[in-house]
């Protein structure tokens, strides 16, 4: 099931989606607001992050084009995260009774959806792992493999700024920076 194929949707589903454009910065939806629509993100990039007591903030995902976010908003009654666009973004939002209802309907489109989720799930303990890797080069050597089908691919191109990588990965800029350093001058990677 490809939720940004809009043409192939069931009609009754087209009828009730909109798409909005966000600018680099803006948020999508606030923790706290009320939960009335998953997204797919049709072009950039959205950043969730959950503000914790004492003003920290956690970084928990980086949804990019082709993959969903807020599904928990088909039952929950509030966003949990906020969402915000890490670059100009477009997305698709599926309000949530229309998307249930729709997904009761079609069987297979359900079974997609669930295997959507089953990967969703799958990337969250790998972030989990990653967190539990306590050497900062072990960690980011095994981020970068991740990024790519290692061993038949060696090459990353990085789509986003060290000091966001370095948030993600639970590290500050400069722990990333050593981190990659040591990984040169060890030869386990070259940088351009």
């Amino acid at each position: 099931m490809d939720l940004t194929a809009i043409d192939s949707l069931p009609e009754a589903l087209r009828k009730t989606i909109t798409i909005q454009s966000l600018v680099a910065g803006e948020t999508l939806f606030t923790q706290g607001d009320e939960a009335s629509n998953l997204y797919i993100v049709t072009s950039g990039r959205i950043k969730l992050v959950r503000y914790i007591n004492g003003g920290k903030v956690s970084m928990l995902e980086i949804v990019r084009t082709s993959e969903s976010l807020a599904e928990v908003a088909l039952f929950s009654e509030i966003y949990p995260c906020t969402a915000i666009a890490e670059i100009d973004s477009e997305v698709i939002a599926y309000p949530k009774e229309e998307f249930l209802s729709v997904l009761r309907l079609y069987p297979d489109m359900a079974q997609d959806f669930m295997a959507v989720l089953v990967k969703k799930i799958q990337s969250l303990k790998f972030s989990l792992e990653l967190r539990d890797i306590r050497i900062a080069h072990e960690r980011v050597l095994r981020y970068l493999r991740h990024l790519v089908n290692f061993p038949q691919e060696t090459t990353i191109v990085l789509d986003r700024p060290l000091k966001d990588i370095a948030s993600e990965l639970g590290f500050t800029p400069e722990t990333l920076s050593r981190a990659l350093i040591r990984l040169e001058t060890d030869g386990i990677i070259a940088r351009q």
